[in-house]
């Protein structure tokens, strides 16, 4: 499934796609706490390991995901929808 950019989407479109972003940038925020904390307790604990890493690996991930939303976010208030 190709995704549309979102100065292609209508007005319902773009609030769907924005509760949709943020529920996801919501859970990978958390996420990377959460692995930033084990990483962090891991290494004092036990050194170097696979799960020190584990937070560096998602990171592109988790800033891929917040560029979506800023450009959904941007183009609702480019829009004045709300």
């Amino acid at each position: 499934m190709q995704t549309k950019k979102p100065s292609e989407l209508t007005a319902e479109e773009l609030t769907a796609e924005e509760k949709k972003r943020k529920g996801i940038y919501i859970v990978f925020s958390m996420l990377i706490g959460v692995m930033t904390g084990v990483s962090i307790y891991g290494s004092v604990k036990n050194g170097f390991s696979f799960f020190t890493v584990m937070p560096i690996i998602f990171f592109p991930l988790f800033l891929l995901n917040l560029k979506q939303y800023k450009e959904v976010k941007k183009e609702i208030k480019s829009r004045n929808i709300n």
